[in-house]
């Protein structure tokens, strides 16, 4: 239980997360990225999103779909989301590597240190951040809590791959290209899930995708700057994790940024 509420604070599906006591206190918000008024400024109690996001003055070439919205108080549950996955990637290579599947351990000790590598950015997922639609759309015009701050980054080309895979991949995003196909570009390793993976869009959103003949799902297409988590084969890790290692994994990737230049 306690893993799955961690999961839904990284996915920006708990809507109490991160709220603080109302106060008359002005608070201070920042923008950045593809923003002709970026920096840190105060704004009044009270004060929303739309606030931020008019102020920045988002430009005509920013990629909507990949803002970000920043939350200093999702960190801490973020923090423990990430260091839970990390610590079950070694539980999984050292249990691996007890009963000689060599595949498996050296498949979860690249993705351990990658997972390592990876920043805790408070990033609250799922939200439409175009500055004209908050104004007009209340459930996601939220109030601002000081420290919060909005990114928006240019357009990518490019889909990721990670995960149970050879090798990280960055390939070209094919309009229109069923997810699963972009395996053939950045194929599983023997440690892959052979039925699923996880699609992850742009704004954090978060789908799981089965792929096998027997499950297949309808096709699903990804946007530029999305990212393709290939799990863990399920039946070989059970027995080292808590049977939500994958969705943990795919939830805390949910919450990492494109580049300014719209690179994921």
């Amino acid at each position: 239980m306690r893993a799955r509420a961690i999961t839904l604070v990284a996915l920006g599906l708990v809507a109490v997360a991160g709220m603080a006591p109302a106060t008359d206190a002005p608070l201070t918000a920042s923008a950045a990225g593809a923003v002709r008024q970026g920096g840190p400024a105060t704004y009044p109690a009270g004060s929303r999103l739309s606030a931020l996001a008019l102020a920045a003055r988002v430009e005509p070439d920013a990629y909507l779909a990949g803002a970000a919205w920043l939350r200093p108080s999702l960190k801490e549950a973020q923090l423990r989301l990430k260091a839970g996955v990390v610590f079950e990637l070694g539980v999984v290579r050292m249990d691996a590597i007890s009963k000689g599947d060599e595949a498996l351990g050296l498949a979860a000790a690249a993705f351990q240190s990658w997972m390592s590598s990876l920043p805790v950015t408070g990033r609250r997922t799922s939200v439409a951040l175009d500055p004209d639609q908050l104004e007009v759309s209340p459930p996601d015009n939220w109030p601002l809590q000081d420290g919060d701050a909005l990114f928006y980054p240019r357009r990518p080309s490019q889909v990721r791959i990670v995960g149970a895979v050879e090798k990280p991949c960055r390939v070209p995003q094919v309009g229109m290209q069923d997810a699963r196909r972009y395996l053939a570009s950045c194929p599983p390793s023997a440690a892959a899930d052979p039925d699923m993976i996880f699609v992850i869009q742009p704004d954090g959103s978060v789908f799981p995708q089965n792929i096998a003949a027997w499950n297949r799902d309808k096709p699903r297409v990804v946007a530029p700057g999305a990212w393709i988590y290939v799990p863990f084969d399920r039946k070989r890790i059970a027995a080292s994790t808590d049977g939500h290692f994958n969705d943990d994994a795919a939830a805390f990737i949910s919450t990492q940024l494109l580049d300014e230049r719209g690179a994921p």
